[in-house]
């Protein structure tokens, strides 16, 4: 059993929402950030993110070079 503390739960988000993760990791972030407010909170904002990116994606909407330079900023953070 892994156990990840909140600096690598949110190491490992991107992988998690990508599914590109074992199955036993994929639990372990799942159980943490569920009882981990901080990282709850920040999962679920990027999961939303991610949802809303895939979304204006399939709508063929085209973003601009510099708002997709910020978020890409505010994503490495």
């Amino acid at each position: 059993m892994i156990e990840f503390d909140c600096e690598q739960v949110l190491d490992q988000v991107w992988t998690y929402l990508d599914g590109e993760m074992t199955e036993v990791e994929y639990l372990e972030i799942r159980a943490h950030v569920s009882e981990c407010e901080g990282c709850g909170g920040k999962y679920e904002f990027q999961r939303r993110l991610l949802s809303l990116i895939e979304a204006k994606c399939r709508e063929g909407v085209h973003m601009p070079g510099e708002l997709k330079q910020r978020l890409f900023r505010l994503l490495e953070e």
